[in-house]
C-alpha cells in the first residue's frame, strides 16, 4: 500500500496504517538519527519520539503525498533538539562503525575499510549539525536537493551552499587520506560520502 493511502487511513484512526508506515520507516529513520546523534541510545530516542510526534500531529499535515519530508522533517528537529542537549550534558565520544562483511573479504581488507569508515565517521561528526545533516541526508539517506530542502525549511541554494561547505570540511580533515587524484579521487569521493 503506498504512503497516501496509509496517511489518509491514519487521519482516520486506523492503529494498523500507523504500525504500515512505523515498519516501513523505522530503520531508515533509526540509520539517520544514528549517524545525527552518534548514540544509539539517542537515535532510538530521536525515532522514538519522532513517531509519537507522527501519531499525535498527522492532521496537520497537509498534502497526503508530503508524508515523507514531513516524517524526516520532525526527526531533524527532534534529533538538533537532542544533540544540543547531549552537548551541555557530556562531550561526544567517538564511536567506530562495525562492518559485518563475510564476502570473501579478508580480515586485513576488512580492518583496512573499517578504519577508513570510523576516519570518515569521525570527520562527519566533526561537522556543525547543520552541515552533518544535510551529509546524512544527501549520501546516506540518497535525497535529492529539493526533498532535503523541504527537510530542512530552507532553500535548495541553502542546501546545495551547505553540501558544498561540507565537502570542503571533509576533504580538508580527510586531507591526508585522499591523496591520489584522477578517477580513482570521484570513486573514493563516494565511498567517504
Amino acid at each position: 500500500m503506498e504512503n497516501t493511502e496509509l496517511v489518509r487511513q491514519l487521519k482516520d484512526g486506523n492503529q494498523a496504517a500507523f504500525d504500515a508506515l512505523y515498519e516501513k520507516y523505522k530503520d531508515t529513520l533509526l540509520r539517520m538519527a544514528y549517524l545525527v546523534s552518534g548514540q544509539m541510545d539517542d537515535a532510538e530516542d530521536i525515532v522514538q519520539e519522532t513517531f509519537v510526534k507522527c501519531y499525535l500531529h498527522i492532521g496537520e499535515l497537509k498534502k497526503d503525498d508530503g508524508f515523507r519530508p514531513w516524517l524526516f522533517q520532525i526527526l531533524y528537529r527532534t534529533a538538533y533538539r537532542q544533540v544540543r542537549k547531549r552537548r551541555r550534558e557530556i562531550p561526544d565520544e567517538d564511536i567506530g562503525i562495525r562492518t559485518d562483511a563475510t564476502d570473501g573479504i579478508t580480515s586485513l581488507d576488512r580492518i583496512i575499510r573499517t578504519e577508513e569508515e570510523k576516519m570518515v565517521y569521525s570527520a562527519v561528526q566533526a561537522l556543525d549539525f547543520k552541515h552533518r545533516a544535510v551529509v546524512i541526508l544527501f549520501y546516506y539517506q540518497e535525497m535529492p536537493l529539493r526533498e532535503i530542502a523541504s527537510v530542512l525549511e530552507c532553500t535548495e541554494g541553502t542546501v546545495k551552499s551547505r553540501l558544498f561547505t561540507a565537502r570542503k570540511k571533509l576533504r580538508k580533515s580527510l586531507g591526508a587520506w585522499k591523496e591520489g587524484g584522477g578517477e580513482d579521487e570521484k570513486k573514493r569521493e563516494l565511498y567517504l560520502l
